[in-house]
């Protein structure tokens, strides 16, 4: 049976926009993939530099008040931490630390116990007061949050946490 170009008039069509259709819902969903990818790396660059952020301010924050760390000082001296005294906000290369937000508190003040200092206690035992640090960088624009804890130890002398 010999077929004529008569009765293939449409199958060509057909399968063309069938192709076409195909091609389209690929494309899409190409697209949507692309999207989903650049907000995932867009959030992961904004976590990164709110981390980078924060443990500069920590990192900052110790550094300048390595002296202060003592039984019952955190309420006189190391919550008066402000960072705009030492950078300048509204350059360029410091503008992102105005979004971090740093909070010291002591955790305890005891005996301390530490490689090297044998078993003593009693009133001649070296002491330690522990701190903790924390570092709250925001990203304004994306909303996005890091929250970064840094403990502190301390070694007193004998009779430093009285």
């Amino acid at each position: 049976m010999k077929t004529t170009a008569q009765s293939q008039a449409g199958v060509v069509l057909m399968f063309s926009l069938i192709m076409m259709v195909i091609m389209t819902l690929l494309v899409i969903s190409m697209l949507r993939t692309g999207v989903i990818e650049l907000r995932i790396g867009g959030a992961s660059q904004i976590s990164a530099q709110n981390l980078a952020n924060a443990e500069a301010a920590i990192w900052d924050f110790m550094n300048k008040n390595r002296e202060n760390f003592s039984h019952r000082a955190i309420p006189l001296k190391l919550l008066d931490f402000n960072l705009s005294d030492d950078y300048d906000f509204t350059s360029r290369p410091f503008s992102h630390l105005t979004n971090v937000t740093l909070t010291a508190n002591e955790v305890a003040c005891t005996d301390f116990a530490g490689v090297g200092s044998g078993n003593m206690l009693g009133p001649k035992a070296m002491q330690a007061a522990y701190f903790q640090v924390q570092a709250d960088a925001r990203d304004p624009v994306f909303a996005g949050r890091t929250i970064v804890n840094q403990g502190i130890r301390r070694v007193l002398p004998a009779g430093g946490c009285s």
